[in-house]
């Protein structure tokens, strides 16, 4: 996976590394950079198939195990080890919040805390035959129909009518930039083995979930939280599915909040 890191003098609480979902890039994170920045040394990834790692080609030729999301945490704690991180916070949205989650359920000696954001997927049922049918769908119309296909995904993101219109111009073009095959592949290969409901009960780093509460179908899921996770923190804030985008504000002044209030003594470069 590709990444950039942003460094601020003066900054410096450690290191924060930032993992946008699906159909997005790192871009997804510019509201948020001003004001996290000024804490927090920042590392933005772009997920495979998507943004600068799409360019790279990640993954191409690969087989499935690349593809698997344990593949995909191993790159991050590449990221963390070429960078000389010996510690950081981790903060997700969406499916990236699957990559994230499980980061810190593979390695919770490296991280600080986390953040993660709406992320059905994450927490649905893995017996769910039904959902996994329509993503087969999904990936078989992409490789008939090509980039119409692609610009009728539910959340791509010309229809994020709450998105600042430059902002949602610069999304969608990253969207409709991306590798289909790749995307294809992590439909069929990723989102299958992407469910972590039956393991975040062990989870032993300080969490906090930012709930954008106007996303209508996650809310059952953040109900069944508490449950699911003990000691997960929420906080509910106006917005959906991309809620740092939609109250930058709120998510901002969120993070930074919990992110104070951890132990960072070792953290930053080793």
């Amino acid at each position: 996976m590709e990444y950039e890191t942003i460094m601020r003098a003066g900054g410096g609480r450690g290191w924060l590394l930032l993992v946008h979902g699906m159909l997005a890039s790192r871009a997804l994170w510019a509201p948020n950079l001003a004001r996290l920045g000024a804490a927090h040394n920042l590392v933005l990834v772009d997920l495979p198939a998507h943004g600068a790692t799409a360019a790279a080609g990640w993954g191409r030729g690969a087989g499935p195990e690349t593809w698997h999301p344990d593949g995909m945490v191993a790159r991050l704690d590449a990221i963390r080890a070429e960078l000389g991180i010996a510690r950081w916070a981790v903060c997700g949205q969406s499916f990236g919040a699957g990559l994230t989650v499980r980061y810190a359920l593979h390695h919770p000696e490296r991280v600080v805390a986390q953040v993660l954001t709406n992320a059905r997927t994450v927490f649905r049922d893995e017996s769910d035959a039904a959902e996994q049918a329509a993503r087969d769908v999904r990936a078989a119309r992409l490789r008939t129909e090509g980039r119409a296909a692609l610009r009728d995904e539910r959340f791509h993101p010309r229809f994020a009518k709450r998105f600042p219109p430059e902002l949602r111009e610069r999304l969608s073009a990253d969207a409709d930039a991306m590798d289909l095959e790749g995307y294809a592949r992590l439909l069929e290969w990723t989102l299958p083995q992407a469910s972590l409901r039956e393991r975040v009960r062990d989870c032993v780093v300080p969490s906090l979930l930012v709930n954008g509460r106007h996303e209508r179908l996650f809310q059952p899921v953040r109900e069944a939280m508490g449950g699911l996770w003990p000691g997960l923190e929420i906080v509910d804030l106006d917005g959906g599915h991309a809620v740092n985008i939609e109250n930058p504000e709120g998510f901002d002044t969120a993070v930074l909040a919990f992110l104070a209030r951890q132990e960072w003594a070792g953290a930053g470069r080793g």
